[in-house]
């Protein structure tokens, strides 16, 4: 039985292609954009990167964008890079099922718990922004342990915080090596979130579990613990 829900962050909580829409006119201070590329373009163009180039790192989002001709002067990656994480430390959007869904698991007497990579102060950061700080039992961000995600050690750690087996722990995200394939090593139960729609690591096996947004998880969890 299912004892507990724990969640990745970007893309399974928080909107990251909303959040990079609304950041978009920010970023052009900072860019020199070739002549033609709007607001509306260059947000198409950076979110459809993230979409097919997020889950293998942020440099495919750059030559995708390099190659798009969105650039008059091409910034260099670190610049880049500085310059994005700069503003997503200002802006944050959550889905808005987010909140409520995460109240209605712990009402139903789920754990709730989220496993995040990244740089401790920019994800506690969203957390902040989105509202959701206080929405879990356990937080672990990978930047304030010796593990990340795919490292099984990460979900382990998480399942000891909540005295739970690996067994009964549901982790719920959209990266296909980081979530699916760490959580399923770690033997806990993986729920893939369609939020991306991309699935580029063939060798890797679909989990059997699959929600388009994590709307949907309480009935999910419903037909799984009456099955």
């Amino acid at each position: 039985m299912i004892k507990a829900t724990v969640f990745d962050l970007d893309h399974t909580l928080f909107d990251r292609y909303a959040t990079i829409r609304k950041i978009v006119p920010g970023l052009r201070e900072h860019f020199d954009l070739n002549e033609g590329v709007t607001d509306e373009v260059f947000a198409e163009e950076l979110c459809y990167g993230d979409k097919h180039n997020v889950h293998k790192g942020w440099e495919g989002i750059h030559k995708h964008l390099i190659s798009k001709g969105i650039f008059k002067t091409v910034p260099d990656f670190s610049e880049y890079t500085k310059i994005l994480i700069s503003h997503f430390k200002n802006v944050a959007v959550k889905y808005d099922f987010s909140k409520p869904v995460l109240e209605e698991l712990k009402k139903s007497g789920y754990k709730v718990g989220l496993i995040t990579n990244g740089d401790p102060v920019l994800q506690h950061k969203k957390l902040e922004m989105l509202g959701l700080e206080n929405s879990f039992d356990e937080i672990i961000v990978s930047g304030e342990t010796p593990y990340e995600k795919p490292q099984k050690e990460i979900f382990l750690m998480m399942a000891e915080k909540l005295n739970i087996t690996p067994g009964e722990m549901m982790y719920i995200g959209d990266h296909p090596l980081n979530d699916v394939d760490g959580a399923r090593n770690a033997g806990c139960v993986p729920v893939w979130v369609k939020t991306t729609g991309t699935w580029i690591f063939p060798e890797i096996p679909k989990p059997p579990l699959q929600i388009e947004t994590v709307a949907e998880l309480p009935e999910l969890l419903r037909k799984i613990n009456k099955d």
